[in-house]
């Protein structure tokens, strides 16, 4: 399983064949907040097969990105983005709800609840998560907060996508902080972890002034996971950065 961190919430997974793409944006800023670290080229991501989006925010449901992405990718969406969602795309939109399941070649994907508010306004779609398994199971956080439901991952998880920041300097309601997301990590027992949501979206030239939660909350997730969960593997991407892990995870 190759992956590589493109900022925020997006990741590029190349599993059984497939090229998966996570809450695609791509563009150099939204409203106040500017992009730090590379501005990906939707044609270096070449041809993607399948599309994660894990809710309707502007800044994991973004309509232009998704539009520049080549091939015709499946974009699988929470149910009530279906509508938004087809007027992206030249390839399927599959719309699901948590406990649902899709297969795309030898990969299933099943949908998982996510705690996240929905903007006032945005599509009436609940939030979700994703584990993908391929023999190898991966779960794509998307954008969340703790809830109960979590613990039913237990043991079922190699790698996860933890969020461990939100886009500015204070985490709100709905997210995971570095610790936060390390003590998820221990509880679901994952043999690896690769921090996302952090170190991309910044409020305009705040940086300047007040860095660290731009540039702080993977290594300060990757502290915590050493305390919390030791067994894990912990690699904490830089925007633009990729990795790869190509053997069987303990749990």
């Amino acid at each position: 399983m190759h992956l590589r961190f493109v900022g925020h919430s997006t990741v590029l997974i190349e599993v059984a064949g497939l090229r998966i793409l996570t809450d695609p944006f791509l563009r150099s800023r939204l409203g106040p907040l500017e992009r730090h670290g590379p501005l990906p080229d939707p044609r270096d991501l070449g041809d993607v097969d399948v599309i994660l989006v894990s809710h309707g925010h502007p800044d994991h449901f973004d309509r232009a990105s998704l539009a520049a992405i080549g091939g015709r990718p499946t974009l699988v969406v929470p149910r009530g983005l279906g509508a938004a969602a087809r007027r992206t795309t030249p390839g399927e939109v599959v719309e699901l709800v948590a406990g649902e399941r899709l297969a795309v070649g030898e990969l299933e994907i099943a949908a998982v609840p996510a705690r996240h508010w929905i903007a006032p306004g945005s599509p009436r779609a609940l939030p979700l998560g994703y584990v993908l398994d391929a023999g190898t199971r991966l779960w794509f956080a998307g954008d969340t907060g703790r809830y109960r439901a979590m613990r039913d991952l237990a043991g079922g998880i190699d790698i996860a996508l933890l969020p461990v920041w939100t886009w500015g300097p204070h985490l709100g309601p709905g997210h995971l902080g570095p610790r936060a997301a390390a003590e998820v990590l221990a509880e679901i027992g994952a043999g690896a972890a690769v921090p996302i949501h952090w170190g991309t979206l910044y409020p305009n030239r705040l940086h300047r002034v007040w860095s660290r939660p731009l540039v702080d909350p993977g290594a300060r997730f990757a502290a915590h996971a050493s305390e919390l969960a030791p067994r894990a593997v912990v690699r904490v991407l830089r925007p633009g950065e990729a990795t790869t892990f190509d053997r069987p995870l303990d749990r």
